[in-house]
């Protein structure tokens, strides 16, 4: 059986690794679906789809799970267009047979759709929060690096990202 896990992973971090960890022993495979593709460069989406896929790649790689992962990415429909948003899951993405979200309108769009659903154990979800995790960057505070996989932060440290957060969040007068 093939799962598929949707999620912004902006940043990627530990829940949402322990997340990914539960889903592969419920499924044999997992397709990664980034979601909000369409969107980046604002505080509540401050890395491109391409940073999210090489994120969740350098990750895959080292916990050793790659042969059993697939990445896609899905954008946003327009407007309040909810009722199209499974069709874009179809055809952006590989074929899956359950879709794995704890977001109540994704699980409605998906009822409305006749798709499977279930949800996922949140993993000290206080904690692995990515609002959390992009405010921390945004003061310049280094504790969001032992909230992310060694990888992540690595990678978000190549892309000067957390200077990129904290003018993003200046620009948006969240500091």
């Amino acid at each position: 059986m093939r799962g598929l896990f949707i999620g912004r992973f902006q940043p990627f971090h530990l829940g949402h690794l322990e997340a990914l960890k539960w889903i592969l022993n419920n499924v044999d495979e997992v397709i990664i679906a980034i979601g909000s593709a369409n969107v980046s460069l604002t505080f509540k989406n401050p890395f491109t789809v391409g940073e999210r896929i090489e994120m969740i790649m350098r990750v895959v790689k080292r916990e050793n799970i790659i042969d059993r992962v697939y990445i896609c990415s899905v954008p946003d429909t327009v407007g309040d267009a909810h009722t199209i948003w499974p069709s874009y899951l179809r055809h952006w993405c590989p074929k899956f047979d359950i879709v794995f979200t704890n977001d109540p309108l994704s699980q409605l769009c998906l009822e409305y759709a006749n798709l499977k659903y279930s949800e996922i154990p949140f993993f000290n979800r206080e904690k692995y929060s990515g609002t959390y995790i992009r405010t921390l960057m945004a003061h310049r505070d280094d504790r969001w690096r032992e909230l992310v996989p060694r990888d992540v932060a690595e990678f978000i440290d190549e892309i000067n990202g957390v200077e990129r957060v904290v003018k993003l969040a200046k620009i948006e007068k969240i500091i």
